[in-house]
């Protein structure tokens, strides 16, 4: 842990009850909306969102959505799932600005790939969604954050092979940058 904070973190699975979306729900919905707004500021049309309650509730029901709690307060989320029967994923990782830089962040990621590893995923791998043609300060610095962690460059495509789902949504060119790292 680089800090007592994230010492105090306790991670746990995140639980969606059938029904309406429940405050932990829409907690992580906001955290991961207003994180992104501004880590990628500049690239999305007017009103778009990373996500929604419908997304997180589902994400939640496949167990897939793990949150960090501070004192009750979920201060940082992180969704992982398995790829194939080697490669695990994960992504929508978001911190609470209020607690940025005291280790969550790592925290999440080391949580996701400790589990990972255990249930017998050989590889971790990210992918980071980043402007083709100009360099996204938040971007650069999350290149260089998980590179630290471990995690190489895999390669480069289109965001209109790998999510063409979200090609209308940006406003600018998109690339989608794919990292890995060896588990275990």
């Amino acid at each position: 842990m680089t800090s007592d904070t994230a010492r105090r973190v306790v991670v746990e699975r995140l639980d969606a009850p059938a029904g309406e979306p429940s405050a932990d729900v829409l907690a992580v919905t906001d955290l991961v909306n207003a994180v992104y707004a501004v880590a990628e500021n500049g690239m999305w049309r007017p009103g778009a969102t990373r996500t929604d309650a419908d997304e997180i509730t589902r994400s939640a029901h496949e167990g897939s959505i793990r949150i960090a709690r501070l004192r009750g307060r979920i201060v940082g989320c992180i969704r992982v799932r398995g790829i194939d029967e080697s490669v695990a994923e994960f992504g929508m990782l978001a911190t609470d600005p209020d607690v940025r830089g005291t280790g969550i962040g790592v925290r999440l990621v080391s949580a996701v790939e400790e589990e990972c590893a255990a249930r017998g995923f050989t590889t971790m791998q990210l992918e980071v969604i980043r402007p083709a043609g100009w360099v996204h300060e938040s971007k650069a610095f999350l290149d260089s954050w998980y590179t630290r962690l471990g995690y190489t460059a895999a390669g480069i495509s289109s965001i209109d092979e790998a999510h063409p789902e979200l090609e209308a949504a940006l406003t600018v060119p998109c690339e989608v940058a794919t990292y890995r790292k060896p588990l275990g």
